[in-house]
Parts: C-alpha cells; structure tokens; sequence
C-alpha cells in the first residue's frame, strides 16, 4: 500500500465495539521491511498530542473540570503556606554554590542574593502570597527551574536582570511569579505597574494565558481583582477612544508596535510603570524592533523602574545595550549562552541540491521517522507555500503559517497543531522563539538557518519541560559556510559531530561578517517535483497564449 495514502486517510475516534475499527494512520510505523501495511492493524487516534487542556476563561468552568487530586492537593499546600515557619532549603552561601554548579548556572553582578531552593522558599524569604503559591501548585509547578531559582529572587530584590537559559526552561513563569507578586504588593497605586514586551503576536498571547492562569482569584483587598491585559487590536481601538480607561488594568502584555501606536495617541500612560520585561530580548534589541524598543524605554519614566531582559540566546551585543539601559544588573546564565537544550538530538542531513530535500522527507517517512506532531522551518514565505503545496500533493496532514495569514487563521491552526486534528506544521521563523509546543517530536530546518541564534531558537520548539526531541537539518553544497555556526551550537550542546566537522566548522571573522550581512546565502531553487521537460511545456503554453492575447489585442486597436 501506498505510505503517503496511510498517512493522510485522516484519524476518527471509535464509535462502537461492534467490529467496526476506527480509522488512523500512524506517521511512527516502521517500513523498512517492505511489508504491506495490513488494513486491519489500524490505532485511536490521540486527541491531545501535547497533553495541554484548553484555557477556560471563565473562572468556574475551570473549576469544575479540575481533578479530585489537584483539589486534594491545594488543601495540602493551604495547610503547608499557613504554617510560617518554613525553612529555606538555600541558606549559605555554600548551599548556593552547590545548587548552581549542578545546573551549570553562572550568576555575575553586584550583591547577588541567594537563589530558592522550592517555591516554599519564597514565603519565608518575601512574605509571598498564599494565593499565588496556590495557583502555582494547581498549575503543576511544583519546583522551581534553574532559572527560575536565579531570577524570581532576584526580581522580587528589585534587580534588573539579564537572563539567558534554553529554550523550554520555564523563563516565562521566571518573570511572571516576581511580577504577579510586586503588583499584588503595589495594590494601593491605580494604574498600570507591570509592561511585558514580545516581538510577535503568538507569543504575548502565550504569555497572557500563563499571566491569566497566575493571576486567577487574586484580589486587590475584598473586591478589586488583579486585571491582566493582552494588548489587542480592538483593546488599542477602546483605550484611543476612551471607552476603556488607562488605569483599569495593572499588567499589559504587548508587541512593540501595537503599544507605541497606543501611547503615541495619548491613550496609555506609562510614566508609573515599574516593572518592565522584555521577552525574547535578543529579538527586541536587534535592526528590526530596536527603534521601537527605544521609544517604549524613554516612554516609561518612572525613577525606581525595574527591568528584566529573558532570552534563550544574549550576543554580545544585547549585553552591552543591557548595560547602558539598566541600573547594576545582574547577568544570569544557564548553562551556555549560545547551546541549545541538551535534551534534544540534533543531526545534520547532506542532501546534495534542492530536490534531495524532498527525497529526504519522503525517505523519512518510509523510514519511520516522520513521527508527528512534527514543525518544519523553511527561510522564506514562498519556499513555505511551495513545500506546502508538494508534501499536500503527497496528501499528507499538513499546514502552513507565515506573516501573509491573518491572526485567526494562525490561531486557528495553531489550535488545530495543539488538539493533534494537525499533524504537521510547515512555517518561516514567525514561530521560532518562544511558543510552547510541549510535545513537538521532531524539528525539520529545510533551510540552513541564517544564524546561530536563530538555529537555537528553532530546534528549542522540541525537547521542552525536560521531554527529550529531536532537531534535523538539511544541508546542500551552496550552505558550505552557512552550516558552520550550526556545528558549532551543535559541539557546545555536547552533540557528537563527524571529525570533518571539526575542521569545517572554524570560522574565521570574514565569514562571519559576510554571514551577518547575508552573503553566505545563495539564491535557491525553486521547491518542485515537476520535470524540467514539463516546467518548459508549461512556459511555452503560457507564451502562445501571452502572444495570441497580444496580437487580438493590436487587432482590435490597430495599435502595436
């Protein structure tokens, strides 16, 4: 049977235990043996590839679909936070050191306080909130990551902060627990304290969700609850034309652009804000928001202003800006600054030219490695559409998501990605930072990444919350210089590399300008299956009508 046929005859869930099987199709199985698939030996499908439930917003809805266990559990931490004589596990600075030479952390900067040992830490150490400690239990956040050992105490000193740790270490929840705490403290200023910066749309909505989920029930005094804000479009439209006040809500989450269209009209106030993060910073500071990010600064005027920078990857140069925009900050880095996760297997494919490509993916597949949920990057929105269109002529469960598609139809498959109804995902690096896909399988990088950093940012899509993942890279002749900085990342994650590669990935500092500036990337060939012959057939048909059309044309007007 025809393998691209078993992968796209779709997935139903059982209907009855009469005999009648459900349908499904499995990316996973082995071929290797030519053996026909038997029809007989079909599986459920899974609905939840990523083991994530669906956030209800309204408050009691979430209530009743919580578990027994989870109820039991928070009655247990109400017992434990109102006792408060809890012992922090980190006490000296010796206990400090320890904690830190087991995950690698280097903490740099002036009167750096000691790191948490558990979240328990935190009530004895900062007074913290019952209520919040009870929201991070019932979330599943039972112990703090190394970043978050380093950070949240840090934060809640008042420090600017300056962190990097890889990709899927839990830096979002590092930012939000020390916010969520400050603003609850600040309860007796109205208005905005807290701003959170992201460059794209998907992630603040990411960041919004977990803020929501932290900030569940938490009240300032008797009546007045916490108010969290995703700065939308229809938000902007409300705060411009004063529908909204600026001072109902004490945390906004936003992109760049979107906020200064907001302020520039008057219609935001961000003079009081004390707490302001960038998420992703590398991005935030670089060519392309940097001008933006510049007008957020001088926008947020207040003396005691805290700022915190978070990112899987800090160059140098977002180092030296942090320095002249922050007061004595503190440097926190989790294990390298340019590695990616160490629970991700990476490898690197040699596929000759463009076509080998596509050869490889369907090789993949007969193979058994194709297991979904899968992402596929490619450099530009053509090449996406292009690839998108061939693994569909192969009838394969796939979509794409690039800047041309409207917010809803990403929302829109990116839910379908997370429920498992996508199998899939083919996009450019619109979706490479920062969006959480717990259950990612496998990362295919169809094109050399333009660079190190954004190589890290890929491949941290798989391999998250300590699952283990697995990253792919295709490579032609033309990406000779291209792949080096790949090889690199790849030695200092402690992947294992051929012995040509160690001599192949030295790269000197003229290549590195010239990768920087984008002459290590060739023009490529069009992604396409169809035979030269027929391309030819095709532009010839094309022309005659082109020309017949010309010529009735000069007819009719007597005009050449």
């Amino acid at each position: 049977m025809d393998i691209f046929r078993v992968l796209t005859r779709g997935a139903a869930v059982k209907k009855s235990n009469k005999g009648k099987k459900a349908e499904s199709a499995n990316f996973g199985s082995n071929h290797s043996e030519n053996k026909e698939v038997n029809n007989d030996v079909r599986i459920t499908r899974e609905l939840d590839f990523f083991h994530n439930k669906k956030i209800i917003h309204d408050v009691e809805n979430e209530k009743k679909h919580a578990d027994v266990e989870e109820t039991s559990e928070k009655a247990e931490t109400d017992d434990t936070s109102s006792s408060l004589v809890v012992e922090p596990r980190i006490k000296t600075k010796e206990q400090a050191h320890q904690l830190r030479k087991s995950y690698q952390g280097n903490v740099t900067g002036e009167d750096v306080c000691l790191p948490i040992g558990s979240f328990e830490d935190l009530i004895t150490r900062f007074s913290f909130d019952k209520r919040l400690l009870n929201n991070l239990v019932e979330n599943h956040f039972t112990e703090p990551t190394p970043i978050q050992c380093e950070s949240i105490p840090l934060a809640l000193n008042n420090r600017d902060i300056l962190a990097c740790g890889p990709t899927g270490s839990g830096k979002t929840l590092a930012f939000l627990v020390p916010l969520v705490q400050q603003v609850i403290d600040d309860k007796e200023v109205e208005g905005l304290k807290g701003l959170i910066i992201s460059p794209t749309k998907e992630l603040a909505n990411q960041i919004f969700i977990e803020c929501t989920k932290l900030s569940h029930k938490i009240f300032h005094g008797k009546k007045k609850p916490l108010r969290v804000a995703l700065l939308s479009k229809s938000l902007g439209a409300k705060l411009k034309n004063k529908v909204v006040s600026d001072k109902k809500y004490d945390v906004i989450i936003s992109t760049p652009l979107r906020l200064i269209d907001v302020v520039k009209n008057e219609a935001l106030d961000l003079s009081r804000v004390k707490h302001l993060i960038f998420d992703e910073a590398d991005k935030l500071f670089d060519k392309t928001f940097v001008e933006q990010t510049d007008d957020i600064l001088s926008s947020c005027t207040d003396p005691s202003l805290r700022k915190a920078m978070f990112s899987a990857t800090i160059p140098s140069g977002v180092e030296e800006i942090a320095h002249t925009i922050m007061m004595d900050p503190v440097r926190v880095i989790i294990g390298h600054k340019e590695a990616a996760n160490s629970s991700i297997e990476q490898k690197l494919v040699y596929c000759g030219n463009e076509e080998g490509k596509l050869i490889a993916i369907r090789q993949m597949v007969q193979e058994g490695e194709f297991k979904a949920p899968i992402i596929i990057f490619l450099e530009s929105i053509t090449r996406a559409k292009a690839l998108y269109h061939e693994l569909m002529y192969d009838r394969m469960n796939v979509d794409v998501i690039h800047a041309e598609r409207t917010p809803v139809q990403r929302t829109k498959i990116i839910e379908r990605f997370k429920s498992g109804d996508l199998w899939c995902l083919i996009c450019t690096d619109v979706l490479a930072r920062g969006i959480d896909f717990k259950g990612v399988n496998l990362v295919i990088n169809y094109d050399v990444p333009r660079t190190a950093q954004a190589y890290v940012h890929r491949i941290g899509r798989t391999g998250r919350a300590g699952r283990s993942g697995k990253a792919v890279t295709f490579y032609t002749k033309q990406d000779a210089m291209a792949i080096k900085p790949v090889i690199n990342v790849m030695k200092q994650s402690g992947c294992e590399v051929a012995k040509w590669m160690d001599s192949m990935s030295k790269i000197s500092k003229r290549e590195k300008e010239s990768l920087k500036k984008g002459k290590g990337f060739q023009e490529r060939k069009q992604i396409s299956t169809v035979p030269k012959m027929d391309k030819l057939k095709r532009r010839k048909k094309q022309d005659m009508v082109e020309g017949s059309k010309r010529r009735k044309t000069i007819a009719a007007t007597g005009n050449e």
